[in-house]
């Protein structure tokens, strides 16, 4: 199975984890102002959230998923447009300087010039826009199931904190999110060598989501699965 058809697959189990999406948009929801620039949109599952609260235009460079987000949020007022965009090309000048905010999540780890890509986001922002940031954390995670999705990396605190202040970032946050995911993606892509997280596992794992943020909430913030970062031009 290839790397695109894995992608999509994952993308389509976690379009029903409500709660993990939910909890991922209320710790961006008070970074998030003006419109924003939705970048890997994906099938929507993250775009959900973000119409209920600002306008949103939503990139991918599949024009499938972007057909598909048509469909699903058409009648959505708060859904700007759809656009597609290959983000390792130069962006569309129509967009320079219209957005407020940039949403890009899980999509940096898929790019070899991650730089590049940042460089260009800063670029399009408006004066004081933000960026948030969402990507795999902790490199010694690296396995089977990143391998399948076609990540070209997983992502150090110091790391992503350095790309962003290269870039002209200034830091708001940098955090780490959902430590209890780690032992699901150790054993599964690690020990077991699966593609893909089984079904039964993510359905489990979301109904316990909200108890599990909340036991999260409690210890220092030292390890994730991800990383959350907001900066601003």
């Amino acid at each position: 199975m290839s790397h695109g058809n894995i992608e999509k697959l994952t993308l389509l189990l976690l379009e029903n984890a409500y709660s993990y999406h939910k909890y991922i948009f209320e710790e961006i929801k008070p970074f998030l102002r003006g419109k924003i620039l939705e970048i890997g949109c994906g099938i929507g599952n993250l775009t959900f959230w973000l119409i209920q609260h600002l306008p949103v235009l939503a990139i991918d460079m599949n024009e499938d998923y972007l057909e598909l987000i048509q469909k699903k949020f058409a009648k959505h007022p708060n859904l700007i447009n759809t656009l597609l965009w290959d983000i390792r090309r130069e962006p569309p000048k129509e967009i320079y300087n219209q957005f407020d905010t940039i949403v890009c999540s899980n999509v940096l780890e898929h790019i070899e010039n991650d730089e590049s890509v940042l460089m260009r986001f800063y670029n399009l922002l408006s004066n004081r826009g933000r960026v948030i940031i969402f990507v795999p954390a902790l490199k010694i995670l690296y396995n089977q199931l990143d391998l399948e999705l076609g990540h070209m990396r997983r992502y150090g605190k110091k790391d992503l904190l350095y790309k962003l202040n290269k870039c002209g970032f200034k830091i708001y946050q940098i955090k780490y999110f959902n430590i209890f995911g780690i032992l699901g993606w150790f054993i599964n892509g690690k020990l077991l060598k699966r593609k893909i997280l089984p079904k039964d596992q993510l359905y489990i794992f979301d109904r316990l989501f909200p108890f599990l943020i909340k036991v999260e909430k409690i210890f220092p913030n030292t390890l994730g699965q991800s990383l959350i970062a907001i900066g601003e031009k």
